[in-house]
């Protein structure tokens, strides 16, 4: 296993997204696990407006096209992680986004950038 900045500070990266309102979901731990398949787990916070589910991405960052890693996850659950299925070894810089759910284009939350590389399949 490679040591890399496994620990991602997420909330610097949710920074961009400006205020959110009563979304209710902020990514509050993520960590890329160098295992054999790599795999993503991450953490968020919620509160009593969050929407009870919502859906995760891989977010290529050069491309920015979405792979849905997890269509439903369950806000009440707090913690969840996803494999990298549905990248089709597509290597490259990511990001994981939480969303709206099955909507890409609604962001409650997302990770700082890491990479993918051949080996993480």
């Amino acid at each position: 296993m490679a040591p890399v900045a496994d620990a991602i500070n997420a909330a610097a990266s949710n920074a961009d997204l400006g205020r959110r309102g009563n979304d209710g979901i902020a990514l509050t731990d993520f960590q890329v696990e160098r295992d054999h398949p790599t795999y993503i787990k991450f953490k968020w916070s919620h509160h009593r407006r969050s929407p009870n589910r919502f859906t995760t991405w891989l977010r290529n960052v050069k491309t920015q096209e979405h792979y849905r890693a997890r269509l439903t996850v369950w806000t009440s659950s707090g913690q969840s992680q996803v494999g990298l299925n549905s990248l089709g070894n597509k290597t490259g810089e990511y990001q994981l986004v939480l969303t709206k759910y099955n909507d890409y284009d609604n962001v409650y939350a997302r990770s700082e950038t890491f990479k993918i590389r051949d080996d993480d399949f």
